[in-house]
């Protein structure tokens, strides 16, 4: 797999918001309780790279799930969309984290990361774990949390 961008196109079931993007190579799980409870199991999601282009604006809706954090979704269709990390001084600002199921073209994605694995339920897991980086609660914590 690259390490360059990848540049993608995605948006909502409905169709109402779309957006244009670059993303980091690799696609990954998160298995923490917000985003098992907003995602109906793990997050599959990918990471862009700086800004993210949508159109249909006006349909998008925002959740303060987090003092450092923001879900977006399709108010029309209910698609979940992203989870947008505010500015926080040292961390990127503003990073978008777009649910990987919104790309349009889901070959370009490569499952290579999972996080929270210490929160994953016992009910499910994913294949070949060795084949990918995983980071538990206090892994993420010590490189995104509010002491970061």
């Amino acid at each position: 797999m690259t390490d360059l961008p990848i540049d993608v196109e995605g948006g909502c079931l409905c169709g109402k918001v779309t957006y244009r993007a670059s993303l980091k190579p690799g696609a990954g799980a998160c298995h923490c309780g917000m985003c098992r409870k907003w995602s109906g199991g793990p997050l599959m999601s990918v990471h862009a790279i700086g800004k993210v282009s949508f159109t249909g604006n006006e349909y998008i809706k925002h959740y303060a799930s987090s003092q450092w954090a923001q879900r977006g979704f399709c108010k029309h269709c209910g698609s979940n969309l992203y989870y947008h990390l505010l500015a926080r001084p040292g961390l990127p600002d503003g990073e978008y984290i777009l649910a990987a199921g919104s790309v349009n073209d889901q070959s370009v994605l490569k499952f290579d990361h999972e996080v929270y694995v210490d929160h994953a339920p016992g009910w499910y897991r994913f294949a070949d774990e060795a084949s990918r980086k995983r980071m538990t609660e206090a892994d993420i914590m010590a490189l995104y949390g509010p002491d970061a």
